[in-house]
């Protein structure tokens, strides 16, 4: 995989974790009709963590800290 797919990847995953996190713990339809939840905000966080643990395993010099602020995350890896 390329610098240019990672970029994407990430771009499509801080949508995602923003239009669910936008709705807080209430329950609101989204474009497409369906309800989000403050769960699905945690399991859009535990995918981007697994397609970083993946994309990591892919290549030697990828950089996790980096890919996880593209996704938006603000906390730190230990």
């Amino acid at each position: 995989m390329t610098r240019k797919d990672y970029v994407t990847i990430a771009a499509a995953l801080r949508e995602t974790l923003a239009h669910v996190a936008s709705n807080g713990d209430s329950e609101r339809l989204s474009d497409d009709g369906r309800t989000f939840n403050s769960g699905e905000q945690s399991g859009v966080r535990r995918a981007a963590l697994r397609v970083m643990e993946a994309l990591a395993a892919d290549n030697p010099r990828f950089e996790r800290k980096t890919f996880l602020k593209a996704c938006g995350f603000h906390f730190h890896l230990a």
